[in-house]
């Protein structure tokens, strides 16, 4: 029998996501490259320029296009906000507008940004209050939240005149892993109801976390081993009241996050609704730096503000730390809670199968 000469498609399939795999790690290593040799041990370090801009520039534009072009092509498929076909159900219960009120829109430069919160706010809202002249002492000092400073140098817009700004404006988006952005706000608000209390976490504690621990904390209850937890150096240890990572992880799958959700871990495509809101800017805080460069040239704001890294508290195995509390049937009920954030902007959940364990 001679065998067709023809690819398979499985196999097509495959050979054309190791290709998308191996351009993805090329880019992010020109661009580290890129980063360490401009910036070194300066997490404020100047932006490129001349041949070493241009080239950021060309990389950071295909990356854009192709996030905007994969975004629609998944708001299409589930027949979600402007691409909707109102004869075709989808299976996942969506805004019927953009949420006005949580952009921060900027008339005088002409930008909109909606926060993703624990995906670079910290990073972007400083810009923000910069460009609206806020001291820089003011945003140092720690005593306020960052988000308060921002919304009273910008305040919100009522509807229509905050519809009719947003479609003329050019609009950014920040967004993350959404597992690592889970975490990330799981370990900020809810681990430790003791350290950040001017932050907010006591307040976490009592909406969120005694509830949590109330429904979720069985009598065969057994705390976290010292190896699935990561304390941060110099903070009070919690009071042991808190919810482990796996409790808040059961409540996140069970719960209606559209109806009940914080801010900080409501999925992106209820938030910031990007199959209602054409983006002009997808920013991702894998590349965040490079993101930034791109964002600022594009936004013309090259004078007035820099790239810069605010509040990176990053731990390198934080990820397979935390994710060894969990059974992999468990991340597999997370994914799908979160799977229309992870196909939006294309991230995998494969890592995290490999960082659980094996049975519930």
């Amino acid at each position: 029998m001679i065998r067709d000469a023809t690819m398979s498609r499985p196999r097509k399939r495959a050979m054309i996501r190791i290709l998308q795999v191996v351009g993805y790690l090329a880019a992010m290593f020109l661009t580290l490259k890129l980063f360490l040799s401009i910036v070194g041990d300066d997490e404020s370090g100047h932006p490129p320029v001349g041949d070493d801009l241009r080239r950021l520039m060309i990389n950071a534009e295909a990356d854009n296009t192709r996030r905007s072009l994969n975004v629609e092509r998944v708001c299409k498929k589930y027949n979600l906000g402007f691409y909707r076909k109102l004869a075709e159900d989808s299976p996942f219960k969506h805004p019927p507008a953009p949420q006005y009120m949580v952009f921060y829109m900027d008339r005088i430069h002409n930008v909109s940004y909606c926060p993703v919160y624990k995906a670079g706010t910290t990073t972007w809202l400083y810009n923000l209050c910069l460009l609206m002249n806020v001291p820089e002492r003011t945003l140092n000092h720690g005593k306020e939240q960052l988000s308060s400073i921002a919304r009273r140098a910008i305040p919100e817009l009522d509807y229509p005149e905050a519809a009719r700004f947003l479609n003329a404006s050019t609009k950014l988006l920040v967004v993350r892993h959404p597992f690592e952005r889970l975490l990330s706000a799981y370990r900020d608000k809810l681990e430790n109801s003791v350290a950040g209390r001017e932050h907010g976490t006591f307040h976490f504690y009592r909406k969120y976390g005694a509830k949590i621990v109330r429904k979720y904390r069985g009598k065969d209850f057994a705390k976290p081993r010292a190896d699935q937890v990561i304390r941060r150096e110099g903070a009070p240890p919690p009071a042991g009241v808190e919810p482990t990572f796996r409790e808040f992880v059961n409540y996140i799958i069970d719960t209606d996050l559209g109806s009940y959700g914080d801010d900080h871990w409501m999925p992106y495509y209820l938030f910031c609704t990007p199959c209602l809101v054409r983006y002009d800017i997808i920013a991702k805080v894998e590349t965040l730096w490079r993101d930034q460069v791109y964002a600022i040239d594009k936004l013309g704001l090259q004078n007035k503000i820099k790239p810069r890294w605010r509040h990176s508290n990053n731990y390198a195995n934080a990820s397979r730390v935390y994710f060894s509390q969990l059974s992999k049937t468990t991340v597999q009920r997370l994914y799908e809670k979160l799977r229309l954030d992870f196909e939006l902007f294309d991230y995998s959940p494969d890592a995290y199968y490999e960082y659980a364990i094996s049975v519930d």
